[in-house]
């Protein structure tokens, strides 16, 4: 079975048209429903 030919018509399908248009507005809808609230991460300095 190859998953290239099993991936190709989605990505076609969500990389144009009313794909792109309902791809983009799923991820409206997850940015919006789950903000990113952390802070970066830095680093710290471990004790010896």
């Amino acid at each position: 079975m190859d998953l290239g030919a099993l991936l190709e018509p989605i990505q076609k399908f969500f990389g144009e048209g009313i794909g792109k248009l309902i791809a983009d507005f799923a991820s409206l809808l997850y940015q919006l429903l789950y903000p990113s609230n952390a802070e970066a991460a830095q680093p710290i300095e471990i004790p010896k």
